[in-house]
């Protein structure tokens, strides 16, 4: 459908001109009817307007702008169009902006004497600089472009001018540790058996072929840090017994300067293993601090919320006045930015607000040699990796760098191939997933949300004083929902997600780390990173969309040597999440209910049916279901078409759970 041209102010919010309209749509569409000119009445008057009269040679035509110009051809509240309409006396409509990302373009219809068209096509050009482009070309030129070019000598021309650009920097020390003499006297074998007694650690050189030799493992603070007295110091007043496995083999590694990736499982110290010896690299480097050109170390972290917990963490044990500052989205950019120019020697950030800060020319990372990727796992599934790479493109190749993970993806693996130098892995337990054993997990099974309502409100009834909840919710509006629900019941909580100020998610988890509130409602923006030592229950009341993050809901209970118990609910659209969940409670040596171990086998069942009718060339779809949950049509217990769950002829009570289903006729579960 055409627009209209009847509107006399040529509103620029009218879409739709066809693309391929053009001249033919001129003087001849004098017919009757809206939008044509029989009447002589242009856009400015009645006869007399730049549009009107009779008898006048008024025609049609068309020009192409790119798709991301029209705001700037538009101007603010319409001011440039408007001006280009009175100067040129051409009336000028903007289409429907072309949805094709190979055609991204916009038509923009001209209409008036030929003359006009054409003043209002060199204002726009002229505007948005498109006779650059069509300029007759130099024959010189064209000759010069021909040539081949050498890309041979263009690598070599950009390597040499990197090589001059880091050859500006300051000097570089990075080797500080010296081997402990009880450590140096520490046999194969009981290095084998301190790290099979530590959590099963597991070294080796992330190249296989490297000679870089296995270093021992530090099993007292001492063994690590004796060069280093206010180190130790600073470690024993916070009253740890002794390293965790990943601090124990980590800090060997990172002191004496080596690239290093930790895969562990959240709380297990990780923070801690790259904290330590980033203070001693800051503090011992032969350039004076302020002459270093800007901040020193660098730790990225996927989520304001972990970015806020290692700031927290680096400001528990200050050492020889170091500052860091932590930049993050949704906080106050302009005390960012007066903190870093005020002189930090760290910068916790998340990827988004540092490159942001980096583009204004507040942040230099030229001056980085201690890099720490936190969470690389959670980074790349965030979609990070663009503003990894583009921030590490800046920083200077002879850096120290540390990698974090609790899981081992190939993303993280491609992201260590190409942006460290011959690191060492250290993995603690086993390399398939697993959580924490301190956690004791229970599963029940419900048909749909009222009955997922009524098992977390008989949960909420049964809590004792001192006991404090994570409940895990898929969505933003349930937590809001469920939050207000209680509310309402003066059950006092706190909820937290993406949609929050971050001062509200930051005062959420003040509240529940001091005991204001016992319950936080929240998303999974909360799964990681959030350190609270006393958490007592998880409560997933949505199943996560991957059992990776199930394990990191789990992980925040049983922290720091503690014990907790997370529970799940499972609805039949999590049961292609079965089969993993099994193996997550058979590693973690929990109850297996029957009802988890026949709803794998059911999603099994249907997957095998789907795939021989696919064979078979069709009939019915595929279910729905991402992450291969959901979808599939016939009985959730059986698997069998033709009836559903709640009239299954083998019968069974609904929402059976490990540990003592609620079922009907039956107590409510025990956690």
């Amino acid at each position: 459908m055409e627009p209209s041209w009847d509107d006399p102010q040529g509103q620029e919010e009218s879409r739709g001109w066809p693309l391929e309209s053009n001249k033919e749509h001129g003087s001849d569409a004098g017919s009757s009817g809206r939008g044509q000119r029989t009447r002589g009445r242009g856009s400015r008057g009645r006869g007399d307007g730049p549009m009107g009269g009779v008898g006048r040679n008024i025609t049609k035509d068309t020009m192409e702008v790119k798709s991301r110009d029209v705001g700037k051809l538009i101007g603010s509240r319409g001011c440039q169009i408007q001006e280009f309409r009175r100067v040129s006396g051409a009336r000028i409509q903007v289409g429907e902006e072309s949805d094709d990302r190979l055609l991204p373009f916009t038509c923009v219809m001209l209409s008036g004497e030929p003359a006009q068209i054409e003043k209002a096509r060199q204002l726009i050009e002229d505007h948005l600089g498109y006779h650059k482009f069509d300029a007759v070309p130099d024959p010189e030129m064209l000759a010069q472009e021909s040539e081949t070019i050498d890309w041979t000598q263009l690598v070599k021309d950009h390597e040499e001018m990197q090589k001059q650009r880091w050859a500006q920097l300051p000097p570089l020390i990075k080797n500080f540790y010296t081997e402990h003499p009880e450590v140096a006297a520490m046999s194969d074998v009981e290095v084998e058996q301190f790290r099979l007694e530590n959590n099963n650690i597991v070294v080796s050189n992330f190249d296989e072929a490297s000679p870089t030799p296995l270093m021992k493992p530090c099993s007292r603070f001492e063994h690590a840090f004796h060069r280093f007295p206010d180190i130790l110091a600073t470690i024993a007043a916070q009253k740890f017994p002794r390293p965790s496995p990943i601090q124990a083999q980590g800090w060997p590694y990172l002191l004496s300067g080596q690239d290093l990736i930790g895969i562990a499982q959240t709380g297990t110290g990780k923070t801690l293993a790259f904290l330590m010896p980033c203070f001693i690299h800051i503090d011992n480097q032969p350039t004076p601090r302020h002459a270093r050109g800007g901040p020193n170390v660098l730790v990225l972290s996927p989520t304001r919320e972990l970015a806020l917990q290692i700031a927290s963490e680096v400001k528990k044990y200050e050492y020889h006045g170091i500052k860091s500052v932590c930049i993050y989205g949704g906080g106050d950019r302009r005390q960012q930015m007066k903190t870093v120019t005020a002189g930090v020697e760290i910068i916790i950030a998340t990827p988004g607000r540092l490159n942001d800060l980096v583009e204004a020319e507040i942040i230099n990372v030229e001056s980085i040699t201690y890099l720490v990727l936190d969470e690389a796992d959670r980074m790349l599934d965030m979609g990070f990796e663009p503003q990894i790479r583009k921030i590490l493109l800046d920083i200077r190749p002879d850096r120290q760098t540390v990698m974090t993970s609790a899981t081992w993806p190939p993303g993280v693996r491609r992201l260590a191939n190409t942006y460290m130098t011959d690191p060492v892995t250290v993995f603690i337990g086993s390399l398939d997933l697993a959580a924490v054993h301190s956690v004791t997990q229970h599963v029940l099974f419900a048909e749909g949300d009222e009955e997922k309502r009524r098992y977390l409100m008989d949960f909420f009834e049964q809590l004792e004083s001192d006991d404090k909840v994570i409940v895990f919710v898929g969505k933003k509006a349930r937590a809001d929902d469920i939050a207000s629900d209680l509310s309402l019941q003066n059950v006092v909580c706190q909820s937290i997600h993406g949609d929050r100020e971050q001062s509200d998610r930051e005062q959420a988890l003040l509240d529940l780390k001091t005991g204001e509130v016992k319950i936080l409602i929240a998303t999974d923006v909360a799964s990681r990173g959030i350190d609270i030592e006393d958490i007592t229950y998880v409560f997933n009341y949505d199943f996560p969309r991957n059992i990776e993050e199930y394990v990191h809901r789990v992980g925040r209970t049983g922290r720091a040597g503690k014990t907790g118990t997370a529970i799940s609910v499972m609805c039949r659209s999590d049961w292609g999440a079965a089969h993993d969940l099994i193996k997550i409670l058979h590693e973690a040596g929990q109850e297996i209910p029957n009802e988890l171990t026949n709803m794998a086998e059911r999603f099994k069942k249907m997957k095998d049916r789907q795939m021989e009718e696919r064979g078979a060339g069709g009939g019915r779809g595929y279910g729905g279901g991402g992450n291969g949950r959901g979808g599939g049509s016939g009985c959730f217990r059986c698997g069998e078409e033709g009836h559903f769950s709640r009239d299954c002829p083998s019968g069974g009570g609904r929402g059976r759970g490990g540990g003592g289903g609620r079922g009907r006729g039956g107590g409510r579960p025990r956690w």
